[in-house]
This record gives C-alpha cells, sequence and structure tokens, in this order.
C-alpha cells in the first residue's frame, strides 16, 4: 500500500518512470479498491490545471481546489503565498493527508466532475470561461492551452489506451511524440489525428468558420461529411471550413466533393513580431484577416465577456481587417466605426449594432 501512494505521488508531479508506471499498473490491478481511488485522485489533479493568471481567476480555482480538499490546508500546515495552479496547490499534500480526506475527495469530484459513463469512466472536462486561458498539461506530457470560451475532455484512459481529446472552441496543442499511439483531437466538424506535433484548432459552434493550423511535424484531417477523404496538412499550412455552408476552403485552387469546398490556405506570417497570426491569442493579440462582422463580435464576445447584438443583419456579413493589442473593447468598437459606417449604443456589457 505504501508503494502504490509513493508510485502515485510520483505520478502526479510527472516524476515516474516507464518501469514504475509498469509496476505501479501491476500493483493496481492486484488492488482494485485502490485503483478506483487513483482514478478520484487523478479527477482531482485535472480540475483547473494551471489558469491565467487574473487574479480573480485564481481566487476561482483555489476555492474550489480548497472545496474538493475539505478546506484542510490552515488546520495542517502553514499558510503558503497564493500560487496559479493546481498541480502546486497538490504537491503540499503528503501520502497520508490524502489518504485521510480520500472520502470526502470521493464526494466533491461527482460535484466537480463531469460524472461517469454507462462503463463507470471518469470523463475530464477542463473548462475555459471567458476573459481568460488555461494551461493543460496532459497525462502523456503533451500540453494545451485553451482559449477563452473553450472546453476539453477526455477519458481515464487517456495515454494508457488511446489519446482522444475532444475540443469545443479553440487550442494550442504541443502533442508529445508516440508513434504507436495517435492523438485524435475530435470537434463537431473535424476530427485531427496527430503523432507528435504543434498545432491550433479553432472550432466555436458559433463561428461560421473552423480552421487547423500546422505549425510543425504532420497532421491528418477528416471532416464529419467527408470521413473517407483524408486531408494531409504540412507545416505553415492551415485548413478552413465553412460551418454555416458545409464547405472547407485548401493552396489556391478549390474543388467541391461531397457538397464541400475544399482549400488549403497558407498561414499569415508577421515579420514584426516573427510569429503566425494564427497564434496571435497566445499573446492576448486579435487578428483579423477579411473576417465576417459577425465572427469579429463572436471573438470580442469571448475576450471581453460581453453580449454583442445586430439590430440590422446586414452588418454581419461585412468583412473586417484589423489587429488588436492593448485596447479595450470601448477602443476597438469605435475603431471599428472607421470602416464600417455604423453606431452603436451599450448598457452594462451589452452593446447594439445599429445603422
Amino acid at each position: 500500500m505504501d508503494r502504490i501512494w509513493e508510485l502515485l505521488a510520483k505520478k502526479f508531479n510527472h516524476e515516474i518512470s516507464d518501469q514504475e508506471v509498469k509496476e505501479l499498473e501491476d500493483l493496481l490491478k492486484k488492488h482494485q479498491q485502490e485503483f478506483q481511488q487513483s482514478e478520484v485522485l487523478n479527477s482531482v489533479f485535472n480540475l483547473e490545471i494551471i489558469t491565467e493568471e487574473e487574479p480573480a481567476v485564481i481566487s476561482q480555482s483555489e476555492k474550489r481546489l480548497r472545496h474538493a480538499l475539505g478546506q484542510l490546508t490552515a488546520a495542517d500546515e502553514p499558510a503558503e503565498p497564493s500560487v496559479s495552479g493546481v498541480k502546486h496547490h497538490f504537491r503540499r499534500y503528503s501520502k497520508m493527508y490524502i489518504a485521510a480526506t480520500l472520502n470526502l475527495v470521493v464526494i466533491t469530484v461527482l460535484y466537480l466532475v463531469a460524472g461517469r459513463d454507462g462503463a463507470g469512466t471518469f470523463d475530464n472536462k477542463i473548462n475555459t470561461e471567458r476573459g481568460a486561458k488555461t494551461t493543460v498539461h496532459l497525462p502523456d506530457g503533451s500540453v494545451v492551452i485553451l482559449n477563452s470560451g473553450s472546453r476539453l475532455s477526455y477519458d481515464k484512459d487517456f495515454g494508457i489506451k488511446n489519446r482522444q481529446i475532444s475540443l469545443e472552441g479553440e487550442a494550442y496543442f504541443d502533442v508529445k511524440k508516440n508513434p504507436s499511439m495517435p492523438m485524435i483531437v475530435a470537434t463537431s466538424t473535424v476530427k485531427v489525428k496527430v503523432l507528435g506535433t504543434t498545432f491550433n484548432v479553432k472550432a466555436y459552434a458559433e463561428d461560421s468558420v473552423v480552421e487547423a493550423s500546422l505549425f510543425t511535424g504532420t497532421i491528418q484531417l477528416t471532416t464529419e461529411k467527408d470521413p473517407e477523404r483524408v486531408i494531409l496538412l504540412r507545416p505553415r499550412e492551415k485548413v478552413i471550413i465553412n460551418q454555416k455552408q458545409n464547405l472547407y476552403t485548401a493552396p489556391a485552387a478549390a474543388k467541391e466533393t461531397h457538397n464541400e469546398t475544399v482549400s488549403l490556405q497558407h498561414m499569415m506570417f508577421n515579420r514584426i513580431d516573427s510569429s503566425f497570426d494564427e497564434m496571435a491569442w497566445l499573446k492576448n493579440k486579435l487578428v483579423f484577416r477579411s473576417a465576417r462582422f459577425q465572427d469579429v463580435a463572436n471573438e470580442l464576445q469571448r475576450r471581453f465577456n460581453v453580449s454583442i447584438y445586430f439590430n440590422d443583419t446586414v452588418f454581419q456579413d461585412i468583412r473586417i481587417t484589423g489587429t488588436f493589442s492593448d485596447e479595450s473593447i470601448y477602443e476597438i468598437i469605435p475603431a471599428l466605426q472607421q470602416t464600417i459606417p455604423f453606431h452603436y449604443t451599450s448598457s452594462g456589457n451589452k452593446i447594439y449594432i445599429n445603422q
């Protein structure tokens, strides 16, 4: 039993060797009860991994953690400086402390984590609120950065039996290479297969387009409308899918298959800051290249946690090109008025676009 807790602690701290992983698996197979406890600990460990360092978001993350662990920190050890990630908090607790609070953790995990499926499998779900970003360290060593208003889901067998991920929203992936177990990232529109690479997927349900952009390595991409057709992306290429018309856009030529228009595009490289437009959001920048006003409004809503309404739908399809860095929402809207003849009114966090 002591050895199981020791190996679990090493696993959660990413300090376990391949040989010790095999040893832990063998021990857990012999002790089914402890195997269930390890699932619970894994779920707690993946609640709010590392959040963007806004004070409000950090405070919320810490409150959730304290609730999950019964708020026993102050009684068991001296207070420590505030930190911005559950992983750091988790290392403060000894094996004995974890064992003592396990029953409480079981109850709170059922509340905080998404729950179980029919086979009794935990689903790990990480949500990023509007105006924030979340960095997730996956069990296989891969790193994912979630943009605001996004959700990432994976099951308890991730990195053991599969590397399947469900994504709603936008995320940047730095995938650890594993030729025998490719990572599969699925959205409602596309499925991306990758062995080890860096790429970005943008798949918000409310946007008119879905994008997959490749920075290094190679990825294979299929669509829900045409799963038999495989699109192979090379570095600095991206594929665009029009969700509203079921078309997806690859270099210059476009052709139609299964009622989908296919084309590839080269990613936009910004020589000023030596980065790609497709990863500008990682630097808190907003970059629009001939984007629909409605999609621009969706991006602004997620970034600034506001609601934007079009009282006249004629503005929704107007194309916008522009770049914003440190501007507030009430600086961006007037800037857009310089190229689009519209008026706006605001009330609280609601903005109304009028003629």
